[in-house]
């Protein structure tokens, strides 16, 4: 919503899109509680587990503090992307007597933070254990050199990503993976593939609550979940439909435009094809990725509000393409306000990578490519899984304050609606400005009431 790839009319998301969200937000609470509730199982394990029984052996103990780091570390960096200074919590003990005096620690302490933890899981996690669910020491890997990219740290980025890359424990559908295209990424029985670095795990029929919901908002309708759902709460924008080139392979598998024929969908009916008159939030066109199908189509994998479709937090994909930016950003050299839009490389290391994902979705291949081109190849790459928006946060340099740049692109998207013409008649009525402070969320309402301390400057933290 907030990134220019989705809109809707729906009162509790549609804030996010006109970059009204107010502290008070329903599901600015909810982001914040699940994130902090994973940093307090983490903590749980870390600070518990050590008291096992000397039975228990040393190697499985590891690996488990080492995936409790990884996912601590995952959690807090969702969480300074969204809200900046951010508590650390390591040891909730320490404030039971002092809830409401709990400050915030700088955005440079949190990223110091997550490096850290994500040091002792690749340290500590088992090696190659790729398609188990489980985390990897190759995902503390993988997850290390996305933050070290954000910290415009291009040499540890660039180290990283290859180090994943090379170590062969991932691979790509449709490159190492053959007989694998894109779209099947997005299919229940292609859960923890080759390709997944880190995936939510959920339920394959749990029912409201316990399974992954995307779908129940996200499909047209109930005739493709076929359990009464389907409530059509989001489409793509007409930004993000022009973004993408007519041969790109990513587009069906993404986003359905009237006439596209799937035939995984309802497949006892012969397959679905999106109508002609669809448009639930005025685009005329609907999403597609992590729409699965009917519990038939899926082995009985789903159900009303939930199905077991894995949720993408890390992918191999991402490995080429931080790889490509970090000697892309290493040649154009370290700049406070990020990388010029029109910073190019020719590398021919940095354009293998890109190409890689390119020739995979269907496109052909350059000799070069500038930051603004890697920025579109990232958006269409991951659009709908929640990365496009942090890439705009971060474009104009690490923890800064001014936004430029990424006010610029977000002012020049499309993001109304249209008639119901054929072809639709676009209204030119969904273009926003935001401001420098919209790109931080506000700490939720409930929390700075419980916790005061909350609204004072941030204090540097101690670590231990």
């Amino acid at each position: 919503m907030a990134s220019g790839n989705g809109r809707s009319g729906s009162d509790d998301v549609k804030a996010f899109g006109n970059f009204s969200v107010s502290n008070g937000n329903f599901e600015l609470s909810a982001a914040w509680n699940s994130l902090f509730t994973v940093v307090a199982q983490s903590n749980a394990v870390i600070y518990n587990l050590p008291t096992v029984p000397a039975s228990v052996p040393v190697s499985v103990v590891n690996n488990a503090l080492g995936e409790a780091h990884v996912l601590r570390a995952l959690a807090y960096f969702h969480l300074v992307r969204i809200f900046g200074n951010v508590p650390i919590i390591e040891n909730p003990l320490d404030f039971v007597g002092s809830p409401s005096t709990i400050r915030t620690n700088p955005v440079t302490d949190v990223y110091k933070f997550i490096i850290n933890d994500l040091k002792f899981g690749e340290a500590n996690c088992t090696p190659n254990v790729a398609g188990s669910g489980h985390v990897s020491s190759g995902s503390a890997s993988a997850l290390m050199a996305k933050v070290y990219l954000y910290m415009q740290d291009y040499a540890n980025a660039k180290a990283q990503a290859e180090k994943v890359i090379n170590s062969h424990e991932f691979g790509l559908f449709g490159v190492d993976v053959a007989g694998r295209t894109y779209a099947d990424l997005f299919k229940i029985a292609n859960n923890n593939n080759k390709e997944s670095i880190i995936a939510l795990q959920w339920l394959s029929n749990g029912g409201y609550g316990f399974g992954n919901g995307m779908q129940a908002s996200l499909a047209y309708s109930s005739a493709i979940t076929q359990t009464g759902d389907g409530y059509g709460v989001l489409a793509p924008t007409f930004d993000l439909i022009d973004a993408y080139s007519s041969n790109d392979q990513r587009r069906k598998a993404t986003i359905m435009l009237p006439g596209d024929y799937y035939p995984e969908l309802n497949q006892a009916g012969g397959g679905y094809t999106l109508p002609a008159n669809a448009g639930s939030q005025g685009t005329h066109a609907q999403i597609k990725k992590y729409v699965t199908g009917s519990p038939a189509d899926n082995g009985g994998k789903s159900a009303f509000q939930s199905t077991g479709m894995n949720t993408y937090m890390l992918r191999l994909a991402d490995m080429y393409l931080i790889a490509a930016e970090a000697i892309l950003g290493a040649s154009a050299g370290s700049s406070p306000t990020g990388l010029s839009l029109t910073a190019s490389t020719s590398d021919l290391t940095a354009v293998k990578y890109l190409n890689i994902i390119r020739q995979r979705a269907g496109l052909g291949v350059v000799s070069s490519f500038t930051f603004q081109d890697l920025l579109k190849e990232r958006r269409l790459e991951f659009a709908i899984e929640g990365d496009y928006w942090f890439d705009l946060c971060r474009i104009d340099g690490f923890n800064v304050t001014r936004h430029p740049k990424a006010i610029a692109i977000i002012k020049a998207q499309d993001r109304g609606d249209s008639s119901n013409d054929t072809p639709p008649v676009r209204f030119g009525n969904g273009y926003f400005t935001p401001v420098d402070a919209n790109f931080l969320l506000p700490y939720p309402a409930t929390e700075v009431a419980n916790d005061p301390a909350l609204a004072l400057p941030p204090v540097p933290y101690t670590f231990k």
